[in-house]
């Protein structure tokens, strides 16, 4: 019981002397937002850029990289880079999450290119994907073609059914 009310003292004792307090932030400043997070496309619904490592449609699985997938100047004000980071400056940035993930595909999923930067295959959205529709057999050969090509992933209840080649200028 002594030791108790000996360390109470002292602590009691260094609070009393402590120069610094605690202080209350400005009042003007704003919370900070929140850092953006990967996707997680093997469970539930979600859409969002991947990397697509593969595409099997003989298995019907893909194998995807979530990334996250932003124009320049909000990816920048995301992640509190300074404006003189170069990646300020890109038409758009990506981090990756150097996660592999095999996904499901959906017999009836639907599959669309860009055609290598046919307008006519262009959706009129900010983020550009591509509207022209393609046979597993020919979206598969695009995949292999590419390598590691950015697709924007629809999945539901855990299984791909929509994946759009992604526009990069």
């Amino acid at each position: 019981m002594r030791i108790l009310l000996a360390l109470a003292v002292v602590v009691g004792a260094l609070t009393a002397c402590s120069t610094t307090s605690p202080s209350a932030a400005p009042a003007s400043s704003a919370p900070a937002s929140p850092i953006p997070t990967f996707a997680d496309v093997s469970r539930g619904d979600s859409k969002s850029v991947v990397k697509l490592i593969s595409f099997d449609p003989q298995a019907r699985s893909a194998v995807a990289e979530p990334t996250i997938f932003m124009q320049g100047p909000d990816f920048c004000e995301a992640f509190q880079l300074p404006a003189s980071d170069p990646r300020c400056e890109r038409d758009w940035s990506t981090e990756d999450s150097n996660t592999r993930v095999t996904v499901p595909i959906a017999a009836d999923a639907e599959l669309f290119t860009i055609h290598g930067g046919d307008p006519e295959c262009f959706s009129g959205d900010s983020l550009v994907v591509g509207t022209c529709e393609l046979t597993p057999a020919k979206f598969a050969t695009l995949s292999q073609e590419s390598g590691e090509m950015l697709v924007q992933l629809t999945v539901v209840d855990g299984t791909a059914r929509k994946i759009a080649e992604v526009y990069t200028p």
